[in-house]
């Protein structure tokens, strides 16, 4: 995530028309906690190293004049006050949470990957694709998962799902438990809308419980993770379907990191790194203590975030060039841009960048292109090939291609659902408390059943 935002600085410099005669620079903090990240944030917002609260916006000069990041919903709702309350532009690659596009709350908060609400409507979308209604959901105990939670709960009102079971895992919670509870209930569609760590001890779990046979449902966060197909016996748990926003290359980028790591071997010595950086000529782009890995390990990392990030860094670009009111060869540098002021920019953007459109509704939301894909584990490398996607820009499609998905029992779609439905000359009875479950009784003579009401008369 970290070489792809410098890539996009690196590209923005050197570019003679977007910002002429101005450099991007910045500064970066690792997250490290939600609550060890105060002192980073507060220098950001500073003036000479002080903070005046409710400063005028007209001549409030902070530090920076944008921020990007931090990645998820918890990290950027403990800082997102802070930073919206003067209205600097908050531009996040990675924070999901619906709570963020209240615009009284976070009114300089925007993002470049779709809101849980958009995720939460796809995910429904699939299951009512493949007429399923029986269904667990999981997640972890933080913004992310909770969230999603009470948007899936609200929408599947009046669809004829039945949330079957739900649960919100700790690190130290018991998965098997969990995962028997669901297979006891008879459960063969299970939705893991979860950070990675909490995904794959869930995964993992399936594997060591030998739960088979199921349809998984991989929320973006872990959809194209690049470990767990890898683990053993994972193809025995079923077939995982996952949700991307499509994912766009970036040229050049490959032969940045092998510029920037030197070679394709580094070898973790200081001469190397030394070397490294004496060939490294990244507008003072050096990293001290950055990690010893080599660049196809960077390049073959999980790609999920890397045009939202590409994404985020260019909507300030952009913001900046209109701000400055750059033309093709020059910036006007002796207009001071306020952050309020690059704010009014960035909610009027629309531009093209590698094939997609970059623009922003009245939330600070951008528009939807969410790639649905099948996870293929038998094969060295493990696939993500995609079987369906999702737009909501110029127009919203959805489609999904049954040729393309092959199921995990080598034929007709699985089975998840509380109830087999009734034949013809029988009613529903209801069976306890899901609407879902039902007997099927009998039909007195000269009747006749009403389905959109589900009784007989």
């Amino acid at each position: 995530m970290f070489q792809v935002m410098r890539f996009a600085v690196e590209e923005i410099n050197n570019s003679t028309t977007l910002l002429p005669n101005v450099s991007l620079g910045y500064e970066i903090f690792d997250h490290c906690s939600d609550t060890k990240n105060f002192a980073s944030v507060f220098s950001f917002i500073s003036k000479n190293d002080s903070i005046k609260p409710k400063e005028k916006l007209n001549i409030y000069q902070p530090k920076v004049i944008a921020l990007t990041g931090p990645y998820g919903s918890t990290r950027t709702i403990t800082i997102a006050p802070l930073i919206t309350m003067d209205l600097i532009p908050l531009v996040t690659y990675g924070a999901s949470s619906y709570a963020l596009s209240n615009k009284l709350q976070y009114p300089s908060f925007l993002r470049t990957v779709p809101s849980n609400k958009d995720l939460i409507e796809m995910i429904i979308r699939i299951i009512q694709w493949f007429g399923w209604n029986w269904v667990a959901f999981l997640g972890s105990q933080d913004d992310y998962s909770e969230d999603g939670l009470r948007l899936f709960s609200k929408y599947i009102q009046n669809t004829g799902i039945c949330l079957a079971y739900q649960e919100a895992l700790s690190q130290r919670a018991n998965y098997t438990l969990t995962l028997k509870k669901i297979d006891m209930l008879n459960i063969n569609v299970i939705v893991v809308f979860a950070d990675p760590q909490y995904a794959s001890s869930i995964i993992k779990a399936a594997i060591v419980n030998s739960i088979q046979n199921k349809v998984w449902i991989a929320s973006e966060t872990w959809a194209m993770n690049q470990q767990l197909p890898r683990e053993p016996g994972i193809g025995k748990i079923g077939t995982v379907i996952g949700i991307t926003e499509r994912l766009l290359s970036l040229p050049g980028f490959d032969e940045f990191i092998y510029k920037e790591r030197g070679t394709t071997d580094v070898n973790h010595n200081d001469s190397a790194d030394s070397e490294v950086k004496s060939n490294s000529k990244t507008c003072n782009q050096d990293c001290d203590c950055c990690t010893l890995l080599t660049a196809e390990e960077i390049i073959n990392e999980n790609p999920t975030f890397s045009y939202a990030i590409y994404a985020a860094i260019y909507t300030i670009a952009h913001a900046l060039h209109k701000a400055l009111q750059c033309d093709m060869n020059e910036c006007h540098k002796n207009t001071t841009v306020k952050p309020y002021m690059l704010l009014g920019q960035i909610k009027k953007l629309d531009f093209p960048l590698n094939g997609r459109q970059v623009k922003y509704d009245d939330n600070g939301d951008p528009t939807v292109s969410f790639s649905v894909i099948r996870w293929h584990t038998e094969t060295d490398p493990p696939r993500f090939d995609m079987v369906g996607r999702y737009d909501t820009y110029p127009e919203i499609t959805f489609t999904i291609n049954n040729s393309l998905l092959s199921w995990h029992n080598n034929g007709s779609v699985p089975f998840s659902n509380c109830s087999v439905e009734c034949k013809e000359g029988f009613s529903r009875e209801p069976d306890g408390f899901h609407s879902c479950c039902f007997l099927c009784k009998k039909c007195p003579r000269n009747s006749y059943v009403d389905y959109s009401r589900e009784y007989s008369k």
